[in-house]
């Protein structure tokens, strides 16, 4: 080995060892930082805690109480101790309304957009996350996040859809249903039923309002609003028509089944007859639908029906058809049908399901299918 090699390992050596060095020391710097901000967030946490409680509770230094909340809303910092502080005060108080209002007086949106807290491309997304977990319902918001639902970002329409649902005056809600309705811009459907369900304001004067203009929206947004009735088992006369009503003269298939879900949920006696009718639909998903809806209309018209969807082609209305027959019909009816059902499939279907549903033992599953097979075996003697 001759010098120049040595002198290049000792090199090296000691550029590793500098190197070490430098990311302990880049580590070591960060963490005493990062304690050292977490340091400052909790004691402007516990300032903007006492600033609370002297506005709301001892009604003292209010003025420099609500300088102290407006001033905390310019960099980074001051806003993660202001969130931290809000979150905890609202979590105790037992002046929830006046500390809406302080909110709603104290939060400047323009400021939150100008600081430092996150990357540009998310300001307004973090802005509106903000609203949202305050509650914030002013005009100021309500036009903010109405202008949101334009932006390029789902993220952003998304947070602006939270901030809207939780502001009380329905216009801004209103507004939103129309922008969705126009489908400029994409939605997911769980999304829109969502921001349905958690509307805070007055619900029945928001089903007041989309029932009466309901006729003017798009097929997915009207399926969207009566997954909606579903979930808050909305069963106003008025509705009730305007479901039944929609069940008569859609054709479109995902209307069909929607409007079928709510009549299994919501159940009115007139639509028997529109349902055992789909029971014979040419699509198998409209067929399966209404097989699990029909048990909730129950004679003997329905049970009739269901003996022929135990043999359709299609294994969910048959598996549906099985369901709403056993719900309807007497477990030893039940088992006299398999006996003399010629149906292949629907012998098989119904001992299938009693044998899942703990209706049958594994043993009396099996003795019943081997009977099954050796009345097959017969036939197909007597065939021959």
């Amino acid at each position: 080995m001759n010098k120049m090699t040595v002198y290049v390992a000792y090199a090296s050596f000691i550029l590793f060892v500098l190197l070490l060095f430098l990311v302990n020391a880049y580590f070591l710097i960060s963490l005493n930082l990062d304690k050292r901000q977490d340091v400052r967030v909790e004691e402007k946490k516990e300032q903007l805690k006492a600033a609370y409680k002297n506005i709301l509770e001892d009604k003292e230094k209010i003025l420099a109480s609500k300088e102290l909340l407006k001033k905390s809303l310019d960099r980074k910092t001051n806003i993660e101790a202001f969130y931290y502080a809000t979150k905890e005060y609202q979590a105790k108080t037992s002046h929830p309304e006046e500390l809406l209002a302080l909110l709603e007086e104290t939060i400047d949106i323009n400021k939150i957009l100008k600081s430092g807290i996150v990357r540009k491309e998310y300001k307004e997304s973090y802005a509106l996350y903000l609203l949202a977990e305050f509650h914030l319902s002013n005009h100021q918001t309500g036009i903010f996040a109405l202008s949101a639902l334009t932006h390029h970002s789902l993220h952003v329409r998304n947070n602006a859809l939270n901030v809207i649902n939780k502001n009380r005056d329905i216009t801004f809600f209103m507004d939103a249903v129309e922008i969705i309705n126009s489908k400029r811009f994409y939605f997911n459907d769980k999304t829109i039923t969502d921001f349905f369900d958690n509307y805070q304001g007055n619900q029945n004067e928001m089903h007041q309002l989309i029932y009466e203009k309901m006729d003017t929206y798009n097929l997915n947004l009207r399926k969207n609003i009566m997954n909606h009735f579903i979930n808050v088992n909305e069963d106003h006369p008025a509705i009730k028509d305007k479901m039944l009503d929609l069940l008569q003269q859609t054709t479109d298939k995902e209307m069909i089944i929607s409007t079928l879900r709510y009549f299994n949920k919501i159940v009115d006696q007139r639509v028997k007859a529109d349902v055992l009718k789909s029971m014979e639909s040419p699509d198998w998903e409209v067929r399966a639908t209404s097989a699990r809806v029909i048990r909730q209309y129950p004679g003997q018209d329905t049970v009739q029906m269901l003996k022929k969807g135990l043999t359709d082609v299609n294994y969910f209305v048959r598996y549906n058809s099985a369901e709403s027959f056993l719900n309807l019909v007497d477990s030893e009816l039940v088992l006299k049908e398999v006996i003399e059902n010629e149906d292949r499939f629907a012998r098989d279907t119904l001992l299938y399901f009693m044998n899942t549903k703990g209706l049958l033992s594994l043993q009396e599953y099996e003795d019943l299918l081997e009977e099954n097979n050796k009345n097959k075996s017969r036939e197909e003697v007597i065939m021959v």
